[in-house]
């Protein structure tokens, strides 16, 4: 395992820290985000693996964007720049679900907002290629993996092009890049650092804009062509039938997906399972010196919450129609081996800022760990392109086994691997705490899970229970893709009963949303719920369409999966509708 030194020279806002390095660079990342060594800051991970793999990186931060001069303190690197907007899509990240500017930014120092430009990666790439012309540009992250198609921008109520057409990068890497990274460097390696030295290459997880035609030289013939943008825009329905290749194509074994366009072709290669299995393998060789770089003066506030959380596995069985999780980390489930993550935890009680407390370890969904053997042939959700309406595999299992009442449903491992992961990390010296705070999905807890279910609220539940219903109303929750027969009422009495068996006042927190196309007056129904069973409610938030997704296809377009037209919330007033309607003299939430 790396130790947790090494950090990089780092430009920022400014201020440069060499940190002793002098020369040339193999690699420089470009991000939106304050540069802090930890796993929840995608720039980290990249840097940390780069290093592994024997590269010599520098990182700049949050560059002013109205001139390439911050983009060129450190020189051309040797190999290539890697740009990414951050952990969040930088529109997302900027403005909220009503279009409103954000007034803080919790990735950035002291909270500032305004650190990052609208479409950062379009800019950071436009700003680096102005001052280097011929050096290779790699992108990702989660702004990339989502733009890596035409899609349709909330913010300005439009569809725009494929990111590789607006921004002239020359590869796009989407999802999660620990497996694929040492194939992007040793072809970048091949190229010597000359963009004009870079050849087109079957690159898994890689996305291309080639000259028009030429993706047959590169693929055989043997592809999936999607959908293009003037397609869509002749034909707005066509979105959805985009989203939804999308939405079952993003897997090992999936097949090339080549978008046609006059610019020239997106053509994008899916994961291979080897990559896949290797992710965590480079994750897990990976330490963080969990703190913001000594360049900063002011906190990171992001940083605080998630200092010492544990990542379970990766990945989410669902296909919730409004989650971009599929379009960046996918569907399949990878978890870690509990010794790797009994091995990251041990380090804990060395680290100067740890007081004894892990405050997550999890995932997506956190009871989904060690459910890799669902394999990815049961992942598929056909009958969507031919206009049928089946929800996701985890929501077909879960219908109708009521929580903790019903007959047994989903995966063999229910949350007993959980329990027992968190009892072994608990039992380390000097952990004191080992919390859940990552979502629990409430409706594949089954009954023979209450032994499980009981000890994780005995110990491992801080004070708040996260579940995340979103609607209570059957035919939202099937637009959402959800379980729309999962009995949230049960589980709000089977949680209470177990609070009051293992002798502790917890709460149970529900996200909702409201304004999801076709919800409509239906958004009343979490209204009376909350107030008819008293719980919080403060975790409500609107839809917020987002590329990519299915959702964002049914609110553009204004119709379901089987075209039929749905009602959908469009103006702020109208948006805000649910909310006010839900928080408005309610009581307030114990329990």
């Amino acid at each position: 395992m790396m130790t947790g030194s090494g950090l990089p020279p780092l430009a920022t806002l400014g201020r440069i820290d060499r940190r002793g390095e002098c020369g040339d660079f193999d690699a420089i990342i470009v991000t939106g985000d304050a540069y802090v060594d930890h796993h929840a800051f995608p720039a980290a991970v990249v840097v940390r693996c780069l290093q592994a793999l024997g590269l010599r990186v520098a990182v700049i931060a949050q560059p002013r964007w109205d001139s390439p001069t911050d983009f060129t303190v450190f020189g051309a690197p040797r190999l290539f720049f890697g740009v990414s907007a951050g952990a969040m899509d930088s529109m997302v990240a900027n403005y909220t679900s009503l279009k409103l500017p954000r007034q803080t930014d919790r990735l950035s120092p002291g909270g500032r907002a305004g650190l990052r430009p609208k479409r950062a990666v379009q800019v950071y790439v436009q700003r680096l290629r102005e001052a280097f012309p011929d050096v290779p540009i790699v992108v990702g992250g989660i702004e990339a993996s989502l733009r890596r198609f035409a899609h349709y921008d909330f913010w300005e109520d439009r569809l725009r092009d494929a990111l590789l057409i607006d921004a002239p990068a020359d590869l796009l890497v989407y999802g999660m890049a620990e497996g694929v990274l040492p194939r992007v460097v040793a072809w970048l390696q091949a190229a010597a650092g000359s963009r004009r030295a870079l050849r087109p290459a079957v690159l898994p997880q890689g996305c291309l804009r080639v000259k028009p035609g030429s993706w047959r030289e590169l693929t055989g013939g043997e592809v999936r062509l999607l959908p293009t943008a003037d397609d869509i825009r002749r034909e707005p329905r066509r979105l959805l039938e985009l989203a939804l290749i999308l939405d079952t194509s993003v897997r090992p074994g999936g097949p090339v997906l080549v978008q046609p366009h006059p610019k020239g072709d997106i053509i994008c290669f899916p994961p291979q399972i080897e990559d896949v299995k290797a992710e965590l393998a480079m994750f897990d060789r990976l330490a963080f010196t969990r703190r913001p770089h000594p360049l900063y003066d002011e906190p990171i506030p992001g940083l605080e919450p998630v200092q010492f959380s544990v990542v379970s596995h990766r990945g989410c069985l669902g296909a919730c129609s409004f989650c971009a999780l599929a379009m960046h980390q996918g569907r399949l489930i990878r978890s870690r081996d509990p010794a790797a993550i009994l091995a990251e935890a041990a380090t804990f009680p060395a680290h100067p800022d740890f007081r004894g407390t892990i405050p997550d370890l999890g995932g997506p969904s956190v009871n989904m760990y060690a459910w890799d053997q669902w394999t990815v042939p049961s992942l598929e959700v056909e009958g969507f392109a031919r206009g049928g309406e089946r929800t996701s595999t985890v929501a077909a299992a879960s219908a109708g086994a009521g929580p903790l009442t019903g007959s047994p449903a989903g995966p063999a491992a229910g949350l007993a691997p959980l329990a027992t992961l968190l009892q072994q990390v608990r039992a380390l010296p000097g952990i004191r705490h080992v919390f859940l705070g990552s979502g629990l999905r409430y409706d594949l807890v089954r009954p023979d899970d209450w032994p499980a279910f009981l000890e994780i609220l005995r110990w491992h539940v801080s004070g708040q229970l996260k579940v995340a219903p979103e609607h209570l109303d059957p035919e939202v929750l099937t637009l959402m893709r959800k379980g729309p027969r999962a009995d949230f009422a049960a589980f709000v009495d089977a949680f209470r009963r177990a609070c009051r068996e293992v002798g502790r006042d917890l709460y149970l927190v529900p996200y909702f949303m409201t304004a999801f196309p076709g919800a409509g007056a239906k958004d009343a129904l979490i209204a009376e719920f909350v107030k008819k069973f008293r719980l919080a409610h403060e975790q409500i938030q609107e839809f917020t369409p987002t590329p990519g997704t299915v959702a964002t296809a049914m609110y553009w377009t204004g119709l379901d999966l089987r075209g039929r037209p749905l009602a959908v919330a469009r103006t702020a007033t109208d948006r805000r509708a649910g909310r006010r309607r839900i928080q408005n003299g309610q009581p307030g939430g114990r329990r």
